[in-house]
């Protein structure tokens, strides 16, 4: 049997109530007679977790070890893997956006160099389990804006004779996180020949069939979100044992209502009954008509009921409130990204936001120096273009053709640039282009400006 997970988001609420629901899944897994897991990111809440939550994801992955798993051999493998990792039941991993560290080893990464789990890169590896080839293929989250490039460069090929799985962590179309983010991949993107494509990101569980396999959205494991859809679907994680099927995990209760007032979310909570043992529920409501002194007012009254979320719906202004509710929605970390990208209008402003959240510096003194010299170079060619299209051309023209031994007659491609006051040919030649490289495709440090070769 073959476990496939997702977004654990372990650390999420950190110091509240909800502290331990990111942690119900661990057991529910370490009851499991599994070969493998098989992980598509968003192992930890933030990409430098508490070591308190560190080592909750270093014990989990301890007693994966000391468990009796199945007979799983390597017998093809494009990285080098730590010994230690296939004792018991290997957790095989891609890092997700919530992990990712630009230029710096991720907590994804210290984990794989300890031996408790295997991280995949665009990159696999070929297990024997009971005697099926059992073929994992693992792209980890880039910014959104190199995922195309990143997966046409690396392009995976579904090993022959294999069951085949490809592990990844992006938005694809229409499997959107928020609809704040950039999508730049496609289902038809995706790569044909393989038996599931699983996707983690997107927090919901979803099966889609892609060509002649499918595409798995495990979901998260701890509701985070909490929109509507949140409280409408269940979480768990996809096991395969012969046929493949969706186990629902301890979860607290989540109910999510749109009310007019307080006297219906009273009635509601009224509503809430709580026996001896169980978790108490998270009721998030929105409201049309109320004060935050009502509010207060029944949040306290009611607080040992359930875990009370509150969001008042604007009268005034939706089209432009409709963007703030989805943001009050993302992390710190997505939020920041949105506002760099809105205000700076770079580039490599998701590059740039994380070096400053890794308090790279000097990352950041350099992205920015290649920023500053590529936008330089850029405005000297569009000058040269512009002088170029204001200075008489006819004469000139005439006198080098004439030179060369031409008929007098204005070379076409000059012309034409002079007619629809494009730039000459010559100096759209100059102009710097982005390269698509993969000099390296197991190195995932480095991240280079205007190119792929970082991300591979």
């Amino acid at each position: 049997m073959i476990l496939i997970t997702s977004d654990f988001h372990l650390g999420y609420a950190q110091g509240t109530e909800r502290e331990p629901d990111s942690y119900f899944v661990l057991d529910e897994l370490l009851g499991e007679k599994a070969a493998m897991i098989l992980f598509a990111g968003d192992l930890f809440d933030s990409r430098v977790p508490r070591l308190e939550v560190f080592s909750e994801a270093m014990q989990f992955l301890s007693k994966l070890k000391a468990k009796n798993g199945k007979s799983i051999k390597i017998i093809e493998s494009e990285k080098e893997v730590n010994p230690r990792a296939m004792d018991g039941i290997p957790f095989i991993s891609v890092y997700g956006n919530h992990d990712r560290r630009a230029n710096l080893v991720n907590p994804v990464q210290a984990l794989d160099r300890a031996g408790l789990l295997i991280n995949l890169h665009c990159q696999k590896i070929v297990f024997e389990v009971d005697g099926e080839k059992i073929a994992v293929h693992g792209m980890s989250h880039v910014p959104e804006k190199y995922a195309r490039g990143v997966l046409e460069e690396w392009s995976p090929k579904p090993v022959p004779g294999a069951k085949n799985i490809l592990l990844m962590h992006q938005n694809i179309e229409p499997f959107v996180y928020s609809d704040l983010e950039d999508v730049y991949l496609k289902i038809s993107d995706l790569p044909r020949g393989f038996d599931y494509l699983v996707n983690g990101h997107v927090h919901w569980h979803n099966e889609v069939p892609v060509g002649e396999g499918k595409l798995l959205m495990p979901g998260s494991t701890v509701a985070t979100q909490l929109n509507k859809k949140e409280s409408e679907l269940k979480k768990g994680y996809f096991s395969l044992d012969g046929g493949l099927s969706f186990k629902e995990i301890k979860q607290r209760l989540f109910i999510y209502q749109k009310v007019d007032g307080t006297e219906e979310v009273k009635r509601i909570l009224e509503g809430i009954s709580q026996n001896e043992g169980e978790l108490k529920p998270i009721v998030k409501l929105k409201i049309k008509n109320a004060s935050s002194i009502d509010l207060g007012v029944i949040e306290k009254s009611y607080r040992e009921r359930a875990i009370l979320v509150f969001q008042r719906e604007a009268k005034k202004d939706l089209s432009k409130k409709a963007s703030e509710i989805v943001r009050k929605q993302m992390t710190a970390e997505e939020l920041g990204m949105s506002l760099l990208k809105e205000k700076s209008k770079l580039a490599y402003a998701d590059e740039l936001l994380g070096l400053i959240l890794d308090d790279d510096l000097e990352g950041v003194e350099k992205l920015l120096r290649v920023g500053f010299e590529k936008r330089g170079e850029e405005a000297e060619v569009t000058e040269e273009a512009q002088k170029a299209t204001e200075e008489p051309k006819s004469e000139g023209i005439l006198e080098d053709s004439a030179k060369e031994g031409g008929n007098g007659e204005v070379p076409e491609n000059n012309l034409q640039g002079e007619i629809n006051g494009s730039e000459p040919k010559v100096a759209a030649e100059k102009k710097p282009k982005e390269g698509l490289k993969c000099e390296n495709l197991k190195s995932s440090s480095a991240n280079k400006a205007g190119t792929l070769e970082g991300f591979l």
